[in-house]
């Protein structure tokens, strides 16, 4: 790969500050801009062993998109990138120098093909450069059968679960249903469904989901929105609520007529997916076996006790890449006292980071 001559490189640059300031990339103007990138803390359990945090899972990702970004210069070298990202064991008294990995083996198609070139050609090379940023060369032909949306999200379920050993087939089954039954229900019918009690595990695990949306908004920024941006945003794909139920009843062994509440024309889409991610999982080597949970729950009063604290994933620990001319919204809150790690209180059950408000 050529580095861009200086005209290209500025085209590159005004193209990025034009999305940054109308908030149609993410993350993406300051990475081309000044090498650095940063994210806050997240709703993660510390004690949790098995689940590394977001910023490590994701980092792979990450050196996908900086190389997509960056580009190499002469020699094959590439600049690292400033990662200020939260977590445990992290003081962030300095950054992370992360080095850029190409996605596709032979070379990255450039910014310049990317961005600005059209036609059918360079519409199948970004969408293909976007999965091999997660690891699925191969993955295209199924995933461009499925909605957007559903094959955006299962393209972070094969990634997920090949970054982390200690995902079940319970995990997965959780995953599918949620992102299948998520479609036909109403704002108000999520808005009332009741929990009798919730799980620390799938609390984490929702958060670790949020987080990789994330992901593959900065993905689709770097390889010229092969995804409109619309079809990656976690009402698509995500509610807290639905999550843990899904999550309680795979983990209890329920049938599959339960999981999927009783709509059969489901079963077929999630034999589907399932059969997909447990494929692409198995040509790297990783086999997903079966783990039901015990009883990692925190009870309590419900709606007063764990359904704010709860919600705080769905709310905020995605950071929306849109601004809200209303609201003035900024993507990260200031910091008087410059990057802290900032953590909540532990209590005597678990302990979280909880997303900065």
């Amino acid at each position: 790969m050529r580095s861009p001559t200086p005209r290209e490189a500025g085209a590159q640059a005004r193209l990025a500050k034009e999305q940054h300031v109308q908030s149609e990339n993410y993350t993406i103007f300051n990475i081309l801009s000044k090498g650095e990138i940063e994210c806050s803390n997240s709703l993660e359990d510390e004690s949790d062993t098995e689940i590394p945090g977001q910023a490590l899972i994701y980092r792979p990702a990450r050196q996908h998109i900086y190389s997509i970004l960056l580009e190499s210069r002469e020699g094959g070298a590439y600049s690292f990138v400033k990662e200020w990202f939260v977590f445990f064991g992290n003081p962030l008294k300095q950054p992370e120098l992360i080095q850029p990995v190409q996605p596709i083996p032979g070379g990255t198609p450039n910014l310049k093909t990317l961005w600005f070139a059209k036609g059918p050609d360079v519409e199948k090379q970004r969408y293909s450069t976007f999965l091999a940023c997660f690891h699925l060369h191969d993955g295209m032909e199924y995933l461009q059968g499925l909605e957007a949306p559903v094959a955006a999200f299962c393209c972070l379920l094969v990634y997920l679960m090949m970054q982390v050993s200690s995902l079940s087939m319970e995990d997965l089954n959780a995953f599918v249903a949620l992102v299948l039954c998520l479609k036909g229900k109403s704002a108000a019918e999520l808005a009332s469904l009741q929990l009798a009690q919730v799980d620390s595990r799938g609390v984490h695990l929702g958060a670790v989901i949020v987080r990789g949306l994330s992901t593959l908004l900065m993905a689709n920024s770097a390889c010229g929105f092969p995804f409109r941006m619309d079809d990656l945003m976690p009402w698509q794909v995500f509610d807290g609520k639905l999550f843990q139920e899904k999550y309680q009843q795979s983990h209890r062994g329920c049938s599959l007529e339960e999981l999927l509440e009783g709509n059969e024309s489901l079963y077929t889409p999630f034999e589907n997916l399932k059969s997909f991610i447990c494929k692409a999982c198995m040509a790297k080597k990783r086999t997903i076996h079966s783990r039901p949970r015990g009883n990692g729950f925190i009870t309590g009063t419900p709606q007063r006790e764990f359904n704010p604290r709860f919600q705080q994933i769905h709310r905020s620990s995605f950071v929306p890449p849109y601004h809200n001319q209303t609201r003035g919204f900024l993507w990260r809150n200031p910091q008087p006292q410059g990057r802290e790690y900032r953590s909540c209180h532990p209590d005597r059950r678990r302990r979280f980071h909880v997303p900065s408000r």
